[in-house]
């Protein structure tokens, strides 16, 4: 039964039109906001994971037996891991946001700088006026920074 059916003559029915993949062409601006967003805040959090954790194995390094060196480091990793990559997947939230919001007024390649200072802006909102400034400062400069680095996949 299974030697009548022809599949190629199915194939237009579901939208196959070639015979190549369609799935392995990867274009970040051809993606939606939550696939970029779980992108972005996962690979932040990954980045900001091994940081927080190499700093609280270091501060867990302290002189002292095997046993206590050994916890202390694991609990210095577990700690200062999760604070930081915690922080930086909601950094990372707010990039994809802001940007995804000024890709609407067409700003091109200015669109990831204007999205790092709304970020840096909004994350230190409550922080005072300088401390704003300086903020969105830092990620205007860090999100032009990686836009114009060769690793940028836009």
């Amino acid at each position: 039964m299974s030697d009548e059916i022809d599949v190629g003559a199915l194939a237009p029915m579901f939208g196959v039109r070639g015979s190549e993949p369609e799935y392995l062409e990867y274009d970040i601006r051809g993606r939606g906001l939550f696939e970029r967003m779980f992108f972005n805040c996962g690979a932040s959090f990954l980045v900001g994971m091994t940081i927080g954790g190499a700093v609280g194995v270091w501060e867990g390094s302290r002189p002292g037996t095997f046993r206590v060196k050994t916890n202390a480091m694991m609990n210095g990793f577990g700690k200062r891991g999760s604070a930081v990559g915690n922080g930086f997947g909601a950094v990372a939230m707010l990039y994809t946001l802001s940007e995804n919001l000024l890709e609407n007024f067409k700003l091109d390649q200015w669109t990831p700088v204007a999205a790092g200072v709304t970020t840096g802006v909004l994350y230190k909102s409550m922080a005072g006026p300088r401390a704003i400034a300086l903020a969105g400062l830092i990620g205007g400069v860090l999100s032009g920074a990686l836009h114009l680095s060769p690793i940028s996949p836009r």
